[in-house]
């Protein structure tokens, strides 16, 4: 058997040389057009990933793996050359499973191999060495792929035995599903195209193995029947005076399809460069910069533009950067998560097309530009250590454009993290410990306190040291298992400072902070009672408010909940909570869809927005049960 597979794989050489050819034309493409350290995962995967079923994706694909399948039988009937495999003492049925096997097996090594490029070309950019790629994701797709490739494989054995026939009855049964699919919305399980449904539940792909299952099985029937059709089939009299047409028009055939699939990619790519141009996006250069834009956009864009360089200058000069890198500013977002996202030499944001929008997309270009800094210069170290780094990484760069762009709202910010680190009595083991830090605060706070975090800093240690702490951590000598506190008091004994300083430093400036100003509007939640709805559909958590120093309460309340058998997966959307008084007695009270909780046990979040215009406070996770329903 073994010996049959190398013998048929030997024969599908011309095929895997034809993928080579269109696979170095598409990664050279792709090399030449696109820019590798700004190529992110989620770039990559955007029509590959994206929901919905890929028609075109799939069609060009099947078409390949046809092209391999049509070629494994028809060659050895036309040339008898299966008269001589019959002549073994090897019976058909092995003959048969070992031509199939050959091209599964083919496909699938073709498959890994472009995974492998694909993987190798995106670590060129950061996302990819610090966790932004999706684990999970991959393997559902490739797993996803092979099976593909088997039921490809299958319908093209099937088909082969009709010859010319089987595609054209193949070609309408495409055409028919598309057809389908356009009219009626829907096919059904019949719908091969199905296969590449993707379908998510938060970061989680989900495939619909109905449709996988349904076309597995045709697929197993398909190959009983093309055993039979084929073991039972004579070979074709050999014609030694034959034309010599016969053997060329094939090859002629095989270069012309090539020339066909190739002038279709480069149509693809020139199409694609034509629709940039013909798109509204707009691009400019500054000293520092590459500003990609909406033409909408372009009033708030020029007055980035006037003070982005000197901003960015300012930055460089309060870290005492050794380079100076040039940096991608992509201001076509329409991300509602974030403002703004940099990885290694690109920037993402949101941007206000007003030219008056205020401060804000200043400090968040600061802010990202200072990201680009920390990857630089500590030549992405900074994230590979993320999980003792993280609230420096937020700190610093709120620091830093805090530091450039004055803003107002830096107050409410330190009065928000001040409160939340005494009265959840928050310590720098937990913070240089992120999994930790998230999975009994709220995130947000490492924005704040990795702010206060940063000022100690500079005032103990001066602000030189936030950039040699990033050329500290990035050295080539630097060890490589540090990890929480010893992490950070060994690189900052190697720039000359002590951990246990900042620290006191740390501390005091948010005791400060909480004598110096009102507390405000901080009320403590108490008696927290959770309960059942009758049909128990709802689940209430009802809280006493005690008042802080001021006797004015919040308006706003706000819940998260997490199931506990998902501890590392999503949180509820914020749920916002009804104020209940009742004389003197004040309450608030919040109600959950049963179905956001898996099992019996969750934990959740309760918090409200202190003062105008501020940040949420949550205080810390709490647990609960789910009552049973009356």
């Amino acid at each position: 058997m073994i010996q049959l597979v190398k013998k048929e794989l030997h024969q599908l050489i011309p095929f895997a040389l034809l993928w080579l050819c269109l696979a170095v034309l598409y990664y050279g493409a792709e090399l030449a057009t696109v820019r590798m350290d700004e190529q992110s995962y989620l770039a990559w995967c955007n029509e590959y990933c994206d929901v919905g079923s890929n028609v075109d994706l799939a069609l060009f694909i099947i078409i390949f793996y046809l092209i391999a399948a049509y070629s494994l039988f028809p060659r050895e009937f036309d040339e008898s050359t299966i008269d001589f495999l019959r002549s073994l003492p090897i019976g058909r049925s092995t003959v048969f499973i070992s031509k199939v096997v050959a091209v599964w097996l083919l496909l699938v090594v073709l498959l890994l191999l472009d995974r492998a490029i694909q993987t190798l070309l995106l670590t060129a950019n950061a996302q990819t060495l610090t966790g932004r790629s999706y684990p999970q994701i991959d393997f559902t797709f490739l797993l996803r792929d092979i099976l593909f490739a088997l039921v490809i494989a299958s319908h093209g054995v099937f088909l082969s035995w009709f010859r010319t026939t089987g595609l054209i009855l193949y070609a309408a049964y495409l055409v028919a599903l598309i057809w389908l699919e356009q009219v009626q919305g829907t096919s059904g399980v019949y719908n091969i195209f199905r296969f590449f449904n993707n379908e998510y539940h938060g970061q989680s792909l989900r495939l619909d193995w109905s449709v996988i299952q349904f076309h597995l099985f045709v697929a197993l029937l398909l190959l009983i029947v093309s055993f039979f059709l084929w073991t039972r089939t004579d070979s074709k009299p050999r014609n030694p005076g034959g034309s010599k047409w016969s053997k060329v028009l094939p090859v002629l055939f095989s270069v012309l399809g090539f020339i066909v699939v190739a002038g279709w990619m480069i149509g693809l790519l020139q199409t694609a460069s034509t629709q940039a141009l013909e798109s509204d996006i707009r691009h400019n250069n500054t000293a520092y910069y590459k500003f990609s834009y909406r033409q909408s956009d372009v009033d708030a864009i020029e007055a980035l533009q006037d003070t982005a360089d000197l901003d960015y200058e300012i930055l460089s000069d309060k870290i005492g950067a050794s380079s100076q890198p040039f940096i991608h500013a992509d201001m076509t977002s329409d991300s509602q998560h974030a403002l703004g996202l940099a990885s290694w030499k690109k920037i993402r944001m949101v941007v206000d097309g007003r030219r008056d929008s205020g401060p804000l997309p200043r400090r968040v270009l600061s802010h990202e530009t200072a990201h680009v800094f920390q990857s630089v210069e500590s030549n992405r170290a900074l994230s590979k250590f993320g999980n003792s780094t993280g609230f420096f990484i937020e700190g610093m760069a709120q620091f830093l454009s805090f530091a450039i762009v004055p803003d107002p709202a830096r107050e409410s910010n330190w009065l928000i993290s001040s409160v939340a680190w005494q009265r959840q009595n928050i310590k720098f083991d937990e913070m240089a410990n992120r999994q930790l830090f998230d999975s009994k605060y709220n995130p947000e706070l490492l924005y704040g306190i990795g702010d206060i975090w940063s000022a100690a800093m500079v005032d103990v240690c001066s602000e030189q040291s936030l950039g040699d702490f990033l050329r500290s951590i990035g050295r080539d000598d630097a060890p490589p298992n540090l990890s929480g506190t010893r992490l950070w008091r060994h690189h900052l004994q190697h720039i000359g400072c002590e951990l246990e300083s900042v620290n006191n430093r740390w501390r005091q400036y948010m005791q400060d902070v909480l004598v110096d100003r009102s507390a405000g509007a901080f009320p403590h939640f108490k008696n927290v009672v959770v309960e059942s709805s009758s049909g128990g559909d709802l689940i209430t958590v009802r809280a006493e408010l005690e008042p802080g120093e001021s006797e004015q309460l919040p308006d706003s309340y706000y819940l998260r909940v997490q199931s506990e058998t998902q501890l590392a997966k999503t949180i509820s959307p914020v749920l916002s909570g009804k104020l209940i008084r009742d004389g003197v007695n004040v309450s608030v009270e919040f109600s959950v869809l049963r179905r956001l909780i898996d099992g019996s046990r969750f934990r959740y979040q309760m918090g409200y927005i202190p003062l105008p215009d501020s940040r949420h406070y949550f205080d810390r996770w709490r647990s609960g049960t789910v009552p049973e329903s009356d």
